[in-house]
């Protein structure tokens, strides 16, 4: 039995803790779709953002063109009752090979990022100095750590990665690369807790918020990339 996610309040800021340089994306509205079903697009400072629009139901498509931004949507799943998130995703033109693990040369066909809760008690030393000023600048529910399941050229499927930027707040998983056919549809399932659990060290129990992406403005490129049937359910 699925349990999908449902529009909560509207999200003011997702995941920005983790991004600096974050644009006022009022001259670039979201589809009234989107917007209508609880996402909020996050764009950056001097960077294109891309366009998103909608593909059917339940389905995002993304152009990309030199350009980078995010879709973002609060969640609130409760992960000891749905641990598995699944989806399906396409592109439609070979991914430019590129280094996630390099400042600058990290660009990826599309990402689905899943974010966590501050957690006092399994935070590290440095997360609970920080979490004061993090609150301040960001509010109460900024999360804490995130997941992002890449499709990428580079890179062994299950790899984990750290964000060149973010360290081990932000983790990378391969999930395609450039093996992978392009202009199919292609489901994905992955186990949210135990890729946290391999990931971090321990065990999350609420997934917050959830992403979406396409990369491409340190290589110049474009693209075109959909993701439909995003659900957490039991198995």
């Amino acid at each position: 039995m699925a349990f999908m996610f449902k529009v909560s309040s509207i999200l003011i800021l997702v995941f920005s803790f983790l991004l600096s340089g974050v644009a006022d994306a009022s001259e670039n509205p979201l589809h009234p779709t989107l917007s209508a079903d609880g996402w909020e697009e996050i764009v950056f400072e001097d960077k294109r953002p891309n366009n998103y629009t909608v593909c059917g139901l339940g389905c995002i498509q993304i152009k990309t063109n030199s350009s980078v931004s995010m879709i973002a949507k609060p969640v609130a799943i409760n992960l000891s009752r749905y641990p598995v998130l699944n989806w399906e995703w396409k592109i439609e033109s070979m991914v430019t090979p590129s280094d996630l693990s390099v400042k600058g040369k990290d660009d990826r066909a599309v990402a689905v990022y899943v974010t966590f809760p501050y957690n006092p008690d399994t935070a590290s030393l440095f997360e609970k100095l920080m979490r004061p000023l993090l609150e301040v600048l960001r509010g109460s529910d900024t999360p804490n750590r995130g997941i992002s399941y890449v499709w990428t050229a580079l890179g062994t499927p299950g790899e984990i990665i750290e964000s060149p930027y973010f360290g081990e707040a932000n983790v990378m998983i391969v999930t395609r690369n450039d093996t992978d056919a392009i202009k199919n549809w292609v489901k994905e399932r992955v186990d949210i807790v135990a890729d946290h659990e391999r990931a971090f060290g321990f065990t999350p129990t609420v997934a917050a918020h959830i992403l979406i992406s396409s990369d491409s403005d340190d290589t110049g490129t474009k693209n075109q990339v959909s993701v439909k049937g995003l659900r957490f359910t039991k198995d």
